[in-house]
């Protein structure tokens, strides 16, 4: 696949930016500094347009025309308008090839067609001299198995993998996010629930309290896991999402590691015991309503939007989001 990124619009207030070096911190690129006591960019070449930064700035002094944010005041996501690099190749851990091998359990074949759309070009691309892929994969009681890797100039990787019920399951989505720079990784691993946890208490002991109460009382005190900014990411998930931001030490490594695999081996033990219901069932109907808010809220605020319209084209970017998202 060709590559299609350009050089981003950002800028910065300088009326406005006070100088806190927050966004430098947060950038997972490493492409930001503080020049004269105002944020710069050190290569727009390689900005992600992720909106880190935007949503890092305690003062909204950031913008980057057509990313969707949601700033610090709460306000809903809107497309703005406006008014240095690892010296080294960080070594990246090999979550998603471990999950993988993990999934075989599952005999995935593998599907070149996903929504009507050819996604043969996705299977493996160039960045930068980087390998990346998009993967879509078909398996009994699945709707899809989703899998994805980024590879940004070899400076952060994102991993991620996707596990989404067929029409005639109640059981979790499988979620699991992992993105890595030299120095943090963010992370999410979670059962996403395809049911109301608060309506349906059945639902919330069988596939949450049963097999996921001490994996969570486990693994939900990472040391110095920064809290996840993306609150509507929790909003829609099970009480026992695992997410933030860890600075990258061994022990934070193996300790989310471990909870991406005993995550997976519990929605596995699920799957395995996964009974077909009827479609047209009033249960099956508010499952099948609750999926389609799911997917129409990550679709409206997935950070990776803007980061894969740049380096993938419009099309492909939307085409690669819907093979990752619920």
């Amino acid at each position: 696949m060709s590559k299609q990124n350009s050089t981003t619009a950002f800028t910065v207030d300088s009326e406005i930016c006070i100088g806190c070096g927050v966004c430098v911190d947060a950038c997972p690129m490493k492409i930001l500094e503080l020049q004269k006591g105002i944020c710069r960019i050190s290569d727009p070449e390689k900005c992600l347009e992720c909106g880190t930064c935007i949503r890092e700035c305690p003062v909204n002094a950031i913008f980057i025309p057509g990313v969707k944010i949601a700033v610090k005041d709460g306000s809903p996501p809107v497309t703005q308008q406006q008014g240095s690099v690892a010296a080294e190749t960080p070594q990246f851990t090999p979550i998603l090839q471990h999950l993988t091998d993990m999934l075989q359990e599952l005999k995935p074949v593998q599907v070149f067609d996903h929504c009507g759309t050819d996604i043969r070009s996705l299977n493996e691309f160039d960045l930068e001299g980087q390998t990346c892929f998009y993967r879509a994969y078909a398996a009994d009681k699945l709707e899809k198995i989703g899998l994805s890797r980024m590879n940004f100039y070899g400076t952060m990787v994102a991993d991620v993998v996707i596990l989404t019920p067929g029409a005639e399951y109640d059981i979790p989505y499988y979620v699991m996010d992992w993105d890595e720079s030299d120095e943090h990784i963010f992370f999410i691993c979670d059962l996403l629930p395809s049911d109301d946890v608060g309506r349906n208490q059945d639902h919330l002991q069988k596939y949450y309290f049963e097999p996921l109460d001490d994996l969570y009382h486990t693994y939900s005190a990472v040391p110095g896991m920064k809290p996840s900014v993306f609150h509507w990411v929790r909003a829609l998930h099970s009480p026992y999402i695992i997410t933030g931001t860890v600075e990258k030490t061994t022990k934070n490594v193996d300790l989310i590691f471990k909870c991406a695999t005993d995550y997976l081996q519990a929605w596995l033990n699920i799957y395995k015991d996964a009974r077909p219901k009827k479609r047209e069932s009033e249960s099956m109907k508010l499952i099948h309503e609750r999926r389609k808010q799911i997917r129409a809220v990550y679709k409206e605020n997935d950070p990776g939007v803007g980061s894969l319209n740049k380096f993938l084209g419009d099309e492909m970017a939307d085409v690669a989001l819907s093979i990752i998202e619920p």
